[in-house]
């Protein structure tokens, strides 16, 4: 399961594809942005809340606390400010925009 999760996170990133799961009992819907390991060997995905707190749009979720993840088809059109594709807080890239 663990598997289809990073596969259905990378098609999303890769379509622009907006991703709703549950985190911390919340609903976020997010606009993914980069897969991958952090400094704790964590399996994290790095997107943008478009939900949330306009102030701290950008999160990064550990896949392990991710439930009820679903891929939207709603898309989004471009990367958002602030984005780092080299992302100094992971140490494994698996997928990005």
């Amino acid at each position: 399961m663990y598997s289809q999760l990073l596969e259905e996170l990378s098609k999303a990133i890769g379509a622009r594809l907006l991703v709703s799961f549950k985190y911390e009992g919340e609903r976020h819907t997010v606009e993914p942005h980069l897969l991958g390991q952090d400094q704790q060997h964590q399996d994290c995905l790095l997107a943008w809340r478009k939900d949330g707190n306009p102030k701290q749009n950008w999160h990064r979720y550990p896949l392990s606390q991710m439930k009820g993840t679903s891929i939207l088809e709603e898309r989004f059109c471009k990367k958002r400010p602030g984005y780092d594709p080299y992302d100094s807080t992971m140490t494994r890239v698996y997928y990005r925009i």
